[in-house]
């Protein structure tokens, strides 16, 4: 258990670089997001470059930040 007299592990720099990470990833998924396809209906957005190129970018991006965030060093 942790004293109230120890630093934490991680920084105020390093929730703050995860919090923004999160955003990003939140946001991909945003993009990603829009009507489907159903049987009686083929919507072509599906295949549009926000959904499939923007959107993966952003949230690998944000994984990526997730990681640098957590092995910040102070």
């Amino acid at each position: 258990m942790r004293r109230a007299d120890e630093p934490l592990c991680l920084g105020r720099t390093n929730f703050i670089i995860m919090a923004v990470a999160a955003a990003l990833v939140v946001t991909g998924f945003v993009l990603m997001s829009g009507p489907g396809c159903t049987m009686r209906e083929f919507v072509a957005d599906v295949f549009s470059a926000r959904r499939v190129v923007w959107a993966p970018t952003v949230c690998v991006a944000g994984y990526l930040l997730m990681i640098v965030g957590i092995l910040w060093r102070r």
